[in-house]
């Protein structure tokens, strides 16, 4: 992903920007804040925003309440600590990937990489995601629960592949986790770790050498 200009990223933190979420199916919820909650919700966006802005080296618990207009106290009476507001963060910045049964395992890959191709190239993704990665890394309860989180996220395409299984389209699948990595590995590898968007010509070929290795001819199935 290329670096924004600071005009593109002075926009997209504007507050009425609905931050990218990664795919995930079950809800991480330590200390986050409940859907009946809207001023919780809307602290937990601005401590999105200061991630995507500036990481965890600008991250303070003043920052967040000057960004999210209240006071300490009403962000402490929510999260006890900036770990605690991580863990939500973690929370609310994932769902699982949108795809619907058709019964055509090569229609619903499409489905999966347009959902994945527009989360992730949205503005602030890579620099939330690299900040929570930098805790995982050094926090064992963050990581636990970014690993909880990793592995629900799958779930979405363990479905897709699944369903293939089950109509013979995709046969002689023995472990099926490592074919959901076989997925996810390149998207996450080009974003996160390239820096690169997932442009239309990438998408297009991630899913022609997929389905190739699948056994899908020359990876044209429509």
């Amino acid at each position: 992903m290329n670096t924004a200009t600071n005009t593109e990223v002075q926009r997209s933190m504007t507050t009425d920007y609905q931050y990218p979420v990664v795919e995930c199916d079950e809800q991480v919820t330590v200390e986050d804040a409940p859907e009946t909650d809207p001023a919780g919700q809307s602290i937990l966006d601005s401590a999105i925003r200061l991630l995507a802005d500036g990481g965890l080296t600008t991250f303070t618990i003043d920052r967040l309440a000057s960004e999210a207009r209240v006071s300490k106290t009403s962000i402490y009476r929510r999260w006890p600590d900036k770990k605690a507001i991580f863990r939500a963060v973690l929370d609310r910045w994932g769902r699982r990937a949108e795809v619907t049964d058709v019964g055509d395992f090569a229609l619903e890959l499409d489905q999966w990489y347009r959902d994945r191709q527009s989360t992730y190239n949205a503005p602030g993704f890579r620099q939330v995601a690299a900040s929570l990665m930098e805790l995982a890394a050094h926090d064992r309860d963050i990581g636990v629960a970014m690993a909880a989180d990793r592995h629900s996220s799958w779930t979405t395409m363990r479905l897709i592949l699944q369903r293939a299984i089950d109509r013979g389209e995709i046969t002689g699948v023995v472990d099926i986790e490592h074919l959901e990595q076989f997925f996810l590995g390149p998207i996450y590898y080009r974003t996160l770790l390239d820096g690169q968007d997932l442009d239309d010509d990438t998408i297009e070929a991630f899913r022609r050498l997929a389905l190739v290795a699948l056994g899908y001819g020359n990876g044209n199935h429509r």
